[in-house]
């Protein structure tokens, strides 16, 4: 498929399935998980990846620091409870994956309390795994959390949890931000869309491949902008459907580029609540047409030509490869990987360099010798590009700092 957009169906209903049946997205995520409704949705398209989400009150969100593992596990029961959650479609279970809580709270929050988070989303996902579904973590608002938090706050989410939520928004464009960051402040962007790049990086650096993220909630909102109403693209005559759907295809384009994101959840593909809170969000209609018509223009996939199979031949016989001599740059990288951790220390001679050039630190300085010189040294990344860079100083020579490092998935440089 050349788009990676799925559907979160506030209801359900026809026009939903319509859409459904003309777009056959990969994911959709449900708030009402209508068993009738999801099954016809598995017979459609049985490969469709089903997240479901129930609403609940925010005293009953904030009641989790009271008690986070009896609370996780007793909101884990209750969806579970829940007759989706016991139904079976063609041999396999009706839904895949299940949200716990939704926007919880934003990154301004006391470590304390999202260490508690932490122990509720572990024990909630537990139940959901032991049930043979998945849990789906994280899902806070636009413009929170980096990954720096995910490491030291939501270890246990890590641990348990495979699929990382986010949400995602801007206006008037999705591409506001990021750009206007670029321009005025050159920090790389990626403060709302695409903030997932400031989290996964981070936690792949650690984790491996082991998270898949889906934007499960993405579009525009004038909420993003200071004053003003969480209120949608539809209310506005200044952002006219054709500007929008410009939006979702740059959007697009950016998620296109990074495999370990399943879907970006268009918000919303059947809206309730009333004219303009929700519905103004509504993407039935001129979106769904749109995309209909970018899906069906995909050029179909090349078949590989055939090519005879050559007579096997005795292999020749290679000499052993020698390991190369070390260098100090190799000294360093090997070195850099074994002591890598996320350490911030911005006054240090070290990390000033780094932080000048877009880099963030993640391992402590530590100390080489090569030549007869010992050196200090730290690890470095670009979150927008995944560069590395091992950034030294010869012991004593504080003033002039250097670096060796290397593109990703490049040879060293």
């Amino acid at each position: 498929m050349n788009h990676k957009y799925g559907f979160h169906c506030n209801r359900t209903g026809d026009d939903v399935l319509s859409a459904f049946r003309r777009i056959k997205p990969a994911v959709v995520k449900v708030l009402d998980p209508n068993v009738d409704f999801l099954t016809t949705l598995r017979r459609v398209h049985p490969d469709v990846f089903i997240i479901a989400r129930i609403v609940v009150s925010l005293e009953q969100q904030n009641r989790f620091a009271e008690d986070p593992v009896g609370e996780g596990r007793a909101f884990a029961d209750r969806v579970l409870g829940m007759e989706a959650s016991r139904t079976t479609v063609q041999g396999r279970p009706l839904l895949d994956a299940w949200e716990s809580y939704n926007e919880v709270f934003p990154e301004s929050t006391p470590p304390e309390t999202m260490r508690k988070y932490d122990d509720f989303q572990v024990a909630f996902g537990q139940k959901i795994k032991a049930a043979g579904l998945e849990p789906v973590g994280m899902n806070f608002a636009t413009g929170n959390m980096l990954g720096r938090h995910f490491l030291n706050y939501f270890p246990g989410t890590l641990e348990t949890y495979t699929y990382l939520g986010f949400h995602e928004y801007d206006w008037p464009t999705m591409w506001r931000l990021h750009e206007e960051n670029i321009r005025e402040k050159q920090e790389g962007g990626m403060w709302l869309t695409l903030r997932y790049r400031r989290v996964m990086p981070e936690v792949r650096a650690v984790y491996g491949n082991k998270h898949v993220a889906i934007i499960t909630e993405c579009g525009m909102t004038q909420g993003v902008m200071s004053g003003r109403d969480d209120i949608g693209w539809l209310a506005d005559p200044a952002v006219p459907e054709s500007s929008y759907w410009d939006s979702l295809m740059w959007y697009n384009n950016e998620l296109m580029k990074d495999s370990y994101v399943k879907a970006g959840l268009l918000y919303v593909v059947g809206a309730a609540g009333g004219w303009p809170k929700w519905e103004s969000f509504e993407h039935i209609g001129g979106i769904i047409d749109r995309l209909e018509a970018y899906q069906n223009s995909a050029p179909p996939t090349p078949v590989a030509p055939v090519t005879p199979t050559p007579t096997p031949q005795p292999p020749t016989p290679t000499p052993t490869p020698q390991p190369p001599a070390p260098t100090l740059q190799s000294t360093l990288l090997a070195e850099a990987a074994r002591r890598q951790v996320i350490q911030f220390n911005p006054n240090a001679s070290l990390q000033k360099r780094i932080f000048a050039d877009g880099f963030v630190p993640n391992s402590p300085e530590f100390e080489v010798e090569f030549g007869n010189a010992r050196y200090v040294a730290q690890r470095a990344e670009n979150l927008a590009s995944g560069e590395v860079r091992v950034y030294y100083v010869r012991s004593g020579d504080w003033g002039n700092v250097a670096f060796h490092g290397r593109g990703p998935g490049d040879a060293l440089v």
